[in-house]
């Protein structure tokens, strides 16, 4: 044997050992348990604002202050709350792009209160309760981005992250559902079949699929670019009851739609500059 070879030879990895291994799935799963611990409160915060929100806000106002959300990434990016290592840099096309989506929002919003006067006397309250909701997310999904750095993208147990998410979830929170039950701030109703059914199958798409992918977009992308795709469910419902029911909207509700479209497709196709990219 040439000592070329035995260069090549010696050079070959040995595989990880069945002890090595499991120190490292341990590892993991510790790394993985804190950061669901932390996120799952900040989570529950959000949906909890939203939903609470929506007893009391219009439809309107929910609908777009809770799209505000990718402002209040954008503030959180660039303010010294986050990590020198993760601040954005402050730049006028996303500055631009964001305040082009709250406009179509707005649009919506005003095209809205033309056929629709009722209101609510909590209104004010949903309000801030659905924008605190919005600002919630902000912070989880920067959070999320910040604790899953580029490095760790191709090993970070998104599945595992999820799951522990949704225990800590169940049993921290059920102590809650009890006290709002026995204070009657909540009422408690064990759901009937039907609903049961509606409840599992949109935990599989609307919750255990939508937040995987969701998670896994955040750590790719960006909670910017994330945040903004999330405000495309409003258009595309749009689209689909235009071709499907037959609904007809409004000039300002196409407008709107293309102002938010535009939004997210500019920011996602938008480069940093060079000097940004190679620092």
């Amino acid at each position: 044997m040439t000592s070329s070879e035995e260069v090549n030879f010696a050079a070959v990895e040995r595989p990880p050992s069945h002890a090595e291994k499991l120190a490292k799935l341990k590892t993991d799963i510790r790394e993985v348990l804190g950061l669901s611990l932390t996120f799952c409160l900040l989570w529950f915060t959000s949906t909890y604002f939203y939903n609470y929100g929506l007893e009391y806000a219009s439809i309107t106002s929910s609908v777009v202050l809770s799209n505000t959300a990718p402002m209040w990434v954008y503030v959180l990016a660039l303010s010294c709350i986050v990590p020198a290592n993760h601040r954005e840099k402050f730049e006028p096309v996303k500055a631009g792009m964001i305040a082009l989506s709250l406009a179509g929002f707005g649009l919506i919003a005003l095209q809205d209160s033309k056929s629709s006067s009722s209101k609510t006397s909590h209104e004010l309250l949903g309000d801030i309760l659905t924008v605190a909701s919005a600002m919630s997310y902000a912070i989880y999904a920067t959070y999320l981005k910040i604790k899953v750095p580029k490095e760790k993208e191709e090993t970070f147990r998104f599945s595992a992250f999820l799951g522990f998410v949704g225990i800590f979830n169940d049993v921290i929170m059920l102590p809650v559902i009890l006290i709002f039950n026995w204070t009657g701030l909540e009422t408690f109703e064990w759901p009937n079949r039907e609903t049961w059914l509606l409840l599992s199958t949109n935990a599989l798409i609307g919750t255990v699929i939508s937040d995987y992918c969701w998670a896994r977009s955040v750590v790719l992308l960006g909670p910017l670019i994330t945040s903004l795709g999330i405000t495309l469910t409003f258009p595309i419902s749009l689209m689909i009851d235009v071709f499907y029911h037959g609904k007809t909207f409004t000039f300002l509700y196409i407008l709107g739609s293309i102002f938010i479209f535009t939004a997210f497709g500019v920011i996602t196709l938008y480069k940093r500059p060079k000097k940004d990219e190679n620092n």
